[in-house]
């Protein structure tokens, strides 16, 4: 018998203290694997090392689609402002030479074929060839400047519309519409030839300059053998 204020702990309860114990370190470990292993809600930010939100990753640039051409199959498509005159029309034109690369630079003062605002637009937003005769020194006070504008149905009436608007001179010639006009400013003869056939619009400024047959040739040489 043991002496008195000694505690003796039965076998029965050993047995109880133990399946407690085990019952606890099983509870601890299951809270454990959950914490570890449960996914994180949708709309949790990830946190980067400076436990600031990581960004959100960059939206998907948007293509660009390129303008689709309005050549319909079959119109003349001439590369280059060297392949619309006749060798006789450039031998013609004396001093004044094709495309200087002045004609080129920033701010240079050229014309594109027509002076009236709508017009200008629709050659600016249309494919086209800038064909300017003026002196290879600089801009002066003459010279002969053409627009080979490619044009679909739609903006081809837009223009004939225009030029009747305008109070130009229009009449059937080659195959095409042609409409003229042309003024005086002191000594200076300022005018414009427009001439509309199959898709293509060759919009002419002129100067104190342009040798007779200007637009002829031109129709002549685009649609050679048609």
């Amino acid at each position: 018998m043991p002496a008195h204020g000694t505690q003796t702990i039965t076998t029965g309860r050993q047995w109880v203290l133990l399946i407690l114990g085990g019952i606890v370190t099983v509870v601890v470990v299951l809270a454990a694997v959950w914490v570890i292993f449960t996914p994180r809600p949708a709309n949790t930010p990830e946190e980067n090392a400076g436990g600031r939100p990581a960004p959100a990753a960059a939206p998907s640039p948007v293509p660009v689609t390129a303008p689709t051409a309005v050549v319909a199959p079959g119109t003349p498509k001439p590369a280059s402002c060297n392949e619309i005159y006749s060798p006789d029309m450039v031998a013609a034109f004396g001093d004044l030479v094709l495309n200087p690369a002045w004609t080129t630079e920033p701010g240079a003062d050229v014309r594109v074929g027509a002076d009236d605002p709508e017009l200008r637009a629709i050659i600016n937003a249309s494919e086209h060839l800038s064909c300017r005769w003026v002196s290879p020194a600089g801009a002066s006070g003459s010279g002969v400047s053409t627009s080979v504008v490619w044009v679909t149905a739609e903006q081809t009436a837009a223009v004939e519309a225009r030029l009747r608007a305008l109070g130009m001179e229009c009449y059937e010639e080659l195959g095409g519409l042609r409409c003229i006009t042309e003024t005086s400013a002191g000594a200076d003869s300022i005018g414009q030839s427009h001439f509309l056939r199959g898709g293509i619009w060759l919009a002419t400024q002129y100067v104190n300059a342009g040798p007779d047959g200007y637009t002829h040739d031109m129709v002549n040489s685009i649609w050679a053998g048609a």
